[in-house]
């Protein structure tokens, strides 16, 4: 999990199919390969064994799967999950941090409470972090700039903005291929962009 750092939240943004779950599921292999489990929070239906097979995960047993239904469950999960952690488990993700929230749509009178339901599975997931040491991920959704502007906003706002010290963008360029932009960096230089391909190990380097 080189670049991905330890004790903070790491949050990986973009459209569909740029490859933040496979990027999860690439975590989850180097740390059992570390000889530590992993937990994935899957709130998109994503977490696929197959796919590690096809990576090479054998012992696929040593990744405990949340699969919460909604927002409410999704904070029920983490709480247990707080609960359960120990110096076994190297890598936690959740898979999307948002999805679930956004299908509570945008009623006014609502609003307030999701966010502070947001903030406080931030909390949550920053405490699990910090006080286990170990790298953290949540992926999250982007909607259009309402302004005109051809750039992708990520979901959440200065809620998801605040918790994550890394940021990562993940994106599609007029050639169909896939960009990594680092948008947040605690001492490495941001707006650097490597370029990658998708294939049964994972992610690919493809900037030469």
């Amino acid at each position: 999990m080189d670049g991905v750092p330890e004790g903070v939240i790491t949050q990986v943004y973009g459209e569909h199919a740029t490859g933040k779950t496979t990027l999860c599921l690439m975590c989850c292999k180097y740390s059992l390969l570390r000889g530590k489990k992993s937990i994935f929070v899957d709130t998109e239906g994503g977490f696929s064994p197959k796919r590690l097979s096809l990576m090479g995960v054998k012992n696929l047993e040593e990744i405990i799967v949340f699969q919460p239904r909604d927002f409410a469950a999704q904070e029920e999960s983490l709480v247990k999950l707080e609960r359960i952690m120990s110096t076994r488990i190297g890598f936690v993700c959740v898979d999307s941090l948002v999805s679930l929230y956004r299908l509570e749509g945008y009623d006014h009178k609502k609003r307030t409470e999701l966010a502070r339901q947001l903030g406080n599975d931030l909390l949550i997931l920053s405490r699990i972090a910090r006080d286990f040491n170990i790298p953290l991920v949540i992926t999250n959704q982007v909607y259009d700039d309402v302004t005109g502007g051809k750039e992708k906003i990520p979901v959440g706002g200065d809620v998801l903005k605040y918790w994550s010290k890394l940021i990562v963008k993940l994106e599609k360029d007029e050639q169909i291929k896939r960009k990594a932009t680092l948008v947040r960096h605690p001492y490495k230089k941001e707006g650097e962009s490597v370029f990658y391909d998708i294939g049964d190990p994972g992610i690919i380097d493809a900037s030469f």
